[in-house]
């Protein structure tokens, strides 16, 4: 035999052999796997949010490792992981919560409103917003780093009456939406 016919008989036995071998590691099968949640059950507590601060009269479900304390320079309630790796409390708020009273729904004129949902929380008008604060506007003192970027913020209206009291709740980029909505929807109203 040539070596010519000898190099055909070889890539012939290649791509056989590698047919072969491609159809068996190709091949469709059933295979059992189990699945599990990405979202494990997460264990939570009651808060009483006015037993941090009077203005803040409601109560509602934060994951139990969780911690609230109020923040008076600001008027606002820091919802914290003390398990976090950052420094303080305020750059391990996973939750930022402020109040407002007025007759309609207000924005920061430091902040770039992205997106703004109308929606009901509980039966109360509410609005969601993507915000983020404003290139020209100095870094927000006193507040979590996260609130100077893109995240989202919940205003609820508390009643039909004028003035009202709205809550304004931010939660930090890297909470999940799930653990988000979850709280809100906990949300008792006294």
């Amino acid at each position: 035999m040539n070596k010519l016919a000898i190099i055909i008989l070889v890539v012939i036995f290649l791509v056989i052999v590698s047919g072969i071998f491609a159809y068996f590691l190709f091949q469709e099968r059933e295979v059992s796997i189990m699945q599990f949640s990405m979202e494990e059950e997460i264990k939570t507590k009651l808060a009483d949010f006015s037993e941090v601060n009077q203005e803040f009269d409601f109560l509602a479900q934060i994951p139990i490792e969780f911690e609230a304390e109020y923040m008076p320079q600001l008027s606002a309630i820091n919802v914290y992981n003390p398990s976090s790796s950052e420094n303080n409390n305020i750059e391990k708020s996973q939750l930022y919560i402020t109040y407002f009273k007025a007759n309609n729904f207000l924005t920061l004129r430091t902040v770039d409103i992205t997106r703004a949902d109308k929606i009901s929380v509980n039966g109360r008008d509410a609005i969601l917003y993507e915000i983020t604060k404003k290139l020209e506007v100095p870094g927000f003192l006193g507040q979590p780093k996260w609130r100077n970027f893109i995240h989202k913020a919940l205003d609820i209206r508390v009643s039909n009456s004028n003035p009202s009291i709205f809550y304004s709740f931010a939660y930090r980029p890297s909470l999940s939406e799930k653990m988000f909505n979850d709280f809100i929807n906990s949300i008792e109203f006294k």
